[in-house]
């Protein structure tokens, strides 16, 4: 009699499954079978995903209140007035909010950038990101135009034939010779007399150094023979450019002389002829003049002097040039005052 056949597990092939044959996989390969993943898990991804999204209607049953206290001044049951919220709802208070877009990357600055890549790289679309096709020969011109708006536009045409390439070489032919016969009148303002053009007064200034040069040879060689002693080691480059140096200070220094022969001359103007100060000081006794118990004499009250004509212990400044600006209450001149 024949065994009864049993029935073996067999493997079933599952995409992405961890339980098929299969041991090793490409990493290109990243499908992951649902199959393999617990209930439990699923289902509390599910539970998670449900509470993530808002009931602002609700029209979800409410959750299972697990408090035990029953008296509402300790706690309060957290009830929703519905007609409320439906009011808020119509008025937009209960809107998710939504992020503004940046200032700083509008949507025309976006697109600007998006035909910039595509002209410079010529690599077609930026439909990864844009989802939009540009041509990338001349979306808005770019063949004729420069990275920058403010540039001139460039002509990279090379046709000469057209009617309006005739018509702009004319223009630009006119307009160079217009500039040429411009720069060739010969203007009327201009003393051609006594006018030195740039060639001659360059030649001038050169002629000069060299005849100066030539003048104090001697001594400059005089120089380099003082400089050779106090420096044995120097270089004949450092010897002559301190030497030079050396000759020009001193003719600076000659020039200083003969512009002003007294050295102790000072051309500035003197200012103590035209600012004299005319102020002067009012000396006078605030108190008064009586008798004195305790001295058992006159004297001042303000300082106890007891010369009835001594000099006052107080004082006050008059200025006679000042501008009178205080009032009628004060007489004029009178700047300050203080104590003698």
């Amino acid at each position: 009699m024949a065994s009864p056949s049993r029935p073996f597990l067999t493997s079933k092939f599952q995409v992405g499954s961890a339980k098929s044959d299969k041991i090793n996989f490409s990493l290109a390969q990243k499908v992951f079978h649902s199959g393999d993943v617990p209930k439990d898990v699923l289902e509390a991804k599910r539970i998670v995903q449900k509470t993530k999204q808002a009931n602002i209607l609700g029209t979800e049953p409410r959750g299972w209140n697990a408090s035990t206290i029953a008296d509402q001044k300790i706690q309060k049951d957290v009830y929703k007035d519905l007609k409320r919220q439906l009011l808020k709802v119509r008025a937009g208070l209960m809107d998710e909010k939504v992020m503004k877009p940046s200032k700083m990357h509008s949507e025309e600055a976006i697109a600007e950038r998006f035909k910039y890549v595509v002209a410079a790289t010529g690599q077609g679309p930026i439909g990864k990101l844009s989802k939009t096709w540009f041509n990338a020969v001349d979306e808005r011109g770019l063949c004729n135009h420069s990275i920058e708006p403010d540039w001139p536009d460039w002509n990279h045409s090379h046709s000469c034939h057209t009617k309006e390439d005739k018509r702009h070489a004319e223009g630009v032919m006119q307009g160079k010779e217009k500039r040429r016969q411009q720069m060739r009148a010969k203007s009327t303002v201009l003393d051609s007399t006594e006018y030195v053009n740039p060639v001659q007064s360059i030649t001038n200034i050169n002629d000069r150094l060299r005849e100066r040069k030539i003048d104090f040879q001697d001594l400059r060689e005089q120089f380099k023979r003082e400089l050779k002693v106090d420096y044995p080691r120097a270089s004949e480059e450092r010897l002559q450019a301190m030497a030079q140096r050396l000759l020009g200070e001193k003719l600076l220094a000659d020039e200083k002389v003969a512009r002003f022969p007294v050295h102790q001359e000072s051309f500035r103007p003197n200012l103590s002829l035209t600012t004299q100060d005319r102020r002067y000081k009012e000396y006078h006794h605030p108190g008064t003049w009586s008798w004195n118990e305790a001295e058992k004499r006159d004297g001042w009250s303000c300082c106890l002097n007891f010369g009835k004509d001594s000099r006052g212990c107080e004082y006050k400044v008059v200025n006679p040039d000042s501008w009178c600006t205080i009032g009628f209450e004060r007489s004029s001149g009178v700047a300050a005052a203080g104590r003698g």
